[in-house]
């Protein structure tokens, strides 16, 4: 079966502090009176014909972003805990939790930011960066002059299959962090072949956290990111 990609947007935020229906209805019930009386009349005793009924099914990859309930979030967003600006670099965390549906005998869910490697979080004014390699959020020798790393820990969430699916052959991924031209993408879930197909499977608990650099400007800051089934 063809691949097919499925792609959904999600933004990351960082705050830093509705008398003619009787003659119908007579009409009606009239008909099978008048329908009765020739079938009687004419002395035919029964008729039969077969027919066959159709329905397809079709499905592909399908990601989304759920509550607790599994009902799709409309505007995904998450949301990392508050910090109070600091002179020194400091790491803040959120949890990311995701369903997929899959079609196809293998398949993948990644995440990466959807502007490209050289995205960064920004409050509309300031920067810092999330592919930034350097010790302590400081700056070093990317494309960019700011500093700061997203790290995504897949492994340390939870994954169950929905109703009846197994969740053998589908596997979380490793811990990873973005670099800028190296790791610009990360796996979050993989399916090898022996996943069931068709499938549903929920995942939970994926732990996310960004070094900010020390001294950085108060604001509300976002980076907007792509997950994608392929």
């Amino acid at each position: 079966m063809k691949k097919i990609k499925k792609i959904l947007n999600m933004d990351i935020t960082q705050e830093i502090h509705i008398n003619e229906e009787s003659q119908l209805a007579a009409l009606i019930a009239l008909v099978p009176m008048l329908v009765f009386s020739f079938f009687f009349s004419t002395g035919l005793v029964s008729a039969a014909e077969t027919t066959d009924l159709s329905q397809s099914i079709t499905g592909a990859l399908d990601v989304k972003i759920v509550d607790g309930s599994g009902n799709e979030v409309a505007s995904p967003n998450v949301a990392f805990a508050s910090k109070n600006f600091a002179a020194t670099s400091q790491t803040s965390a959120a949890v990311l939790g995701t369903a997929s549906r899959g079609n196809v005998a293998t398949w993948s869910l990644n995440l990466a930011a959807t502007s490209g490697a050289t995205s960064s979080w920004s409050n509309g004014t300031n920067n810092y960066d999330f592919n930034d390699v350097t010790a302590l959020a400081a700056d070093g020798g990317d494309g960019d002059s700011i500093g700061g790393q997203l790290s995504i820990d897949p492994s340390a969430g939870t994954l169950a299959g929905v109703g009846t699916t197994s969740g053998a052959n589908v596997s979380l991924g490793a811990a990873s962090a973005f670099n800028e031209g190296t790791v610009d993408s990360i796996d979050i879930l993989s399916a090898a072949a022996g996943a069931q197909k068709p499938g549903v499977w929920d995942l939970t608990g994926v732990n996310i956290s960004q070094s900010i650099p020390g001294m950085q400007a108060t604001g509300s800051y976002t980076i907007n990111m792509t997950l994608t089934a392929i």
